[in-house]
């Protein structure tokens, strides 16, 4: 990983008015290269090279080295360039290969931002893969290239530049390919082909590592005198890099602007959600706008719709610049392409644990667990319950490669002792990856759990509390498994670092925002400082080692958290659950003080979760949300359609009151008893997570500590592959599984551009490398094999029972329901949202995890109190 940066200044372009631009000025250099090193503190270098008539480049690039033995030149040039390096020599982010064509000196450069995890390009291990990917370039290039070296030269003027064209448009169309078909990993590069006159730039067809784009006029003092002797006016500064900078002057006034950015609503929703394809149809036309401003902000997030392509040639007549588009809709949800591309080979990452020839597929790590819980043997294809079974070993399978490939050793520095990182809020998705970790990784290897939370009272916020859970939970996790008499895995004593991060509301954040932008909504400004903080991994630690002994410990505890919904337990199909549906009482509807009491319940809940004044309001958005397992059961025993309905009485009972508009910022309750108010319990704070019946924490404790790791798993990806959020559960409601499909591919599609790219800015900042397991290629692909299996098995059974064909939104429900289901039977909150997940927990070996229900980091670690 690095933060690469490249500046090019375009002078007497007739095209140039194509373009919409700038005119704030020169951006400030010296914060980009500032910001750079922060991603990239091993080593630093800079390259400034004349590669045209008019055309002049300064490419920049700082790097995180992590893997790799041997390395090349850090930066190289040839002909009238200059280069200046810094640092150690870690593995070239940017580089240059030699030339073979004679008649050109070799000022080719590749600034490469990424990780090869897969795919069809043979890395050696002792070789970075920024060098592998950029031989591979080479020759491309060369192979197009070579005809310009033989039968003509530029002098031939329109000969030269029809070939030209022609050799510029095949070689990027190859890169296309290249990309697509040989790479499997986050990236973001540019690549500059000398003898081929051209700037080649994108990102992965995710979007996974940020590359922004700003286009400004230049400055006066910049502009040259043309053969009139008047100030050539079509110059040009085109800066594409990992970070924004803002303008040396004070404001930056923009020229020609076109369109608006969107609103997100509450909960991080488009406004335009209800509106079909609008979010696509906006993907579609990104590339041809690409030089359009949005948001307020002058510079854009490069697509993920393809490669782009700046042509430098003296010849050039082409619109600035070129789209060069993927062969294949990478932003269909996986879920649905087997609805329009073709169905995925179910041999690829399927488990066969019933068949002896392709049972040494499943790791053994993953046959000792199944084993332990008893879902070794049971049969697939068959019952439903068997067949989400194996299609979410089938997922666990692929999760499993796609966090073993991202923290193995050689790819993460080559020294085992050094910890690796996961950004942990104690939910599902940060839990499973951690306990992954922990089978995969060796003993030595240290994990750092790193917890963020906000405010006076931070060991108070919910992700705080659910963190303390987790880590309980991770502690239980068996140091030991044996597959008959073979020791199959063994990490006792294995060290785990919980580092907690305690932040102030009045924290600065002027910094953190430079680094959003483009983004510029408070659910930006409130998810980027919470991942920063995070990512900073400044803070608290306290260090346990597990063992049998250990674990034991935690399995025994009987420690209470209090009423703390925010834990986020889900009570279906639980005693508790069918115990409270039992209470409600059958007499007479008079009896107020029965009937509203789950109402009761629920605020006094909220309350002291958030450790609030008795008196203080609760949103009914919340209540709505988060306590409907528990308020639908007396909503039908009363006859009640809507929750309205059962507040409006509540309030005529005298049971609570409704908020004034300035006590709280939506429609909210409050309660009114003061016998009420008595019994909401303000929670002492836990600095630590404390043994039962012991007054010292558990383990060791430091009050100052700054992360080893320099990797991080994050579980970005989780909720939009796997039908994480609330509002796929009210799509379902409204709209059916039509509706919730339309949700789930409107947010994987934009992915890219409302999180992806934001987050690696903020992550990347602490000089530590955000790796995605969720979102890595094979994972989604076995997610599509997942619903095109489940598809097939619908119409297939409809087909042998004679019932004729299946309805198609039935047949869509079925795909999906081994991965995420909403309905009201099978899938309440907390079992059917991240269905697949939730198994996947279960075989690792986690308890309470398994029922965790979402709640989204702005909210849970108290930092969306903070910009309210």
């Amino acid at each position: 990983m690095c933060g690469i940066c490249c500046i090019l200044h375009l002078c007497g372009r007739e095209d140039i008015h194509d373009a919409t631009v700038c005119k704030g000025g020169d951006v400030d250099r010296a914060a980009i290269y500032q910001s750079l090193q922060r991603r990239g503190p091993d080593a630093f270098a800079s390259l400034q090279l004349d590669v045209a008539s008019g055309v002049r480049v300064e490419a920049t690039c700082a790097v995180l080295h992590l893997r790799g033995t041997v390395f090349g030149e850090l930066c190289a040039a040839d002909g009238g360039g200059s280069v200046s390096v810094s640092g150690g020599m870690p593995q070239p982010a940017m580089a240059a290969p030699s030339c073979s064509c004679p008649q050109t000196p070799c000022l080719s450069f590749l600034e490469w931002n990424g990780e090869v995890f897969g795919g069809a390009l043979q890395l050696h291990p002792e070789i970075s893969d920024t060098t592998a990917v950029l031989e591979r370039l080479h020759q491309l290039e060369h192979s197009f290239a070579i005809s310009l070296c033989d039968g003509f030269n530029e002098t031939d003027n329109a000969r030269y530049a029809a070939a030209l064209t022609a050799a510029q448009t095949s070689f990027a169309e190859s890169c296309v390919r290249f990309f697509e078909s040989d790479i499997e990993g986050p990236y973001a590069f540019v690549y500059y082909a000398h003898s081929l006159r051209l700037f080649l730039f994108g990102r992965d067809p995710l979007g996974r590592r940020s590359l922004l784009l700003h286009v400004s006029a230049a400055s006066p003092a910049k502009m040259e005198k043309g053969k009139s002797g008047a100030l050539e006016t079509n110059y040009v500064e085109i800066v594409i890099s990992s970070v924004a900078g803002g303008h040396l002057k004070s404001s930056c006034m923009r020229g020609e602007a076109k369109g608006e950015g969107n609103k997100r609503g509450r909960g991080g929703s488009d406004n335009r959600a209800e509106k079909g394809d609008e979010d696509k149809d906006d993907e579609k036309n990104s590339a041809a706008s690409l030089f359009s401003f949005s948001s307020g902000c002058c510079w854009q997030e490069i697509p993920n719709t393809g490669l782009f392509v700046i042509d430098v040639a003296a010849s050039a007549q082409t619109s600035l610049v070129s789209h060069f588009p993927w062969s294949m809709a990478h932003s269909v949800h996986p879920l649905l392409r087997f609805q329009s591309q073709p169905q995925p080979n179910p041999g690829r990452g399927h488990l066969g644990i019933n068949n002896e020839n392709t049972a040494e597929e499943c790791p053994a790590i993953i046959r000792c667990l199944l084993q332990e819980i008893g879902m070794l043997s049971l049969p697939l294809l068959q019952d439903p319950i068997s067949f989400d079974v194996a299609m979410a070993t089938r997922y666990l399978q692929s999760l499993w490669k796609a966090v073993g490939v991202r923290v193995k050793a050689e790819n993460c520095g080559a020294d085992p002792t050094r910890p690796i990182g996961v950004l942990f809020s104690g939910g599902i998705d940060c839990t499973v990856l951690a306990a992954i970790t922990h089978y995969l990784l060796p003993v030595t290897t240290p994990i750092e759990l790193i917890n963020v939370a906000f405010g006076d009272a931070p060991e108070l916020a919910p992700d705080r509390l659910a963190t303390f859970r987790a880590f309980e939970q991770l502690l239980q996790l068996p140091t030991c498994l044996k597959e008959g008499n073979q020791e199959t895995f063994c990490a006792s004593g294995r060290e785990w670092r919980l580092v907690l991060v305690d932040v102030p509301h009045n924290s600065n954040t002027s910094y953190i925002r430079s680094l959003l932008c483009p983004g510029n909504s408070i659910i930006d400004m409130s998810i980027g400082t919470a991942l920063w903080h995070a990512a900073q991994g400044c803070g608290r630690m306290q260090r346990v080692f597990a063992d049998a002994e250990i674990a034991l410990r935690m399995r025994s505890r009987t420690r209470s958290y209090g009423r703390h919904k925010l834990y986020r337990v889900s009570t279906a199909r639980t005693a508790g659950a069918r115990e409270l549906q039992g209470a409600i009482p059958t007499h007479s509807d008079a009896d107020n003080e029965a009937k509203f009491a789950p109402l009761l319940e629920a605020i006094i809940t909220e309350l002291e979760a958030f450790n609030e004044e008795p008196s203080s309001p609760v949103l009914l958005s919340t209540l709505g949300k988060d306590h409907e397992a528990s308020l639908r059961p007396v909503l039908c025993k009363y006859g009640y359609k809507k929750l309205g309905s059962y507040l409006n009485d509540a309030s005529a009972a005298g049971v609570i009151a409704f908020a004034r508009h300035d006590e709280a910022p939506s429609k909210a309750i409050r309660l009114v008893k003061q016998t009420d108010m008595a019994k909401v319990q303000r929670v002492a704070p836990a600095k630590w997570l404390v043994d039962d019946g012991e007054s010292s924490p558990l383990g060791s404790c430091v009050d100052t500590y700054t992360c080893e790791s320099r990797v991080l798993l994050l579980g970005m990806g989780a909720d939009e592959t796997l039908g994480g959020y609330v509002r796929h559960r009210r799509a379902f409601e409204r709209r059916g599984v039509t509706g919730l499909a339309a949700e789930l591919d409107r947010d994987f599609a934009r992915l890219w551009k409302r999180n992806l790219g934001r987050d690696d800015r903020v992550v990347s900042d602490s000089g530590r490398e955000g790796r995605y397991p969720y979102l890595d290629e094979e994972v989604l692909e076995t997610l599509g094999s997942i619903a095109a299996e489940a598809y097939r098995r619908a119409t297939d059974t409809t087909c042998a029972t004679g019932t004729g064909s299946v309805e198609a939104e039935a047949a869509l429900q079925e795909a999906l329901a081994p991965v995420c289901c909403f309905s009201a039977e099978d899938g309440p909150p907390g079992v059917g949202d991240k269905k697949i997940l939730r198994l996947c927990a279960s075989m690792l070996g986690l308890g309470d995890v398994v029922r965790l229900q979402k709640r989204a980091i702005q909210f849970g670690s108290r930092v969306a109190q903070a910009h309210a």
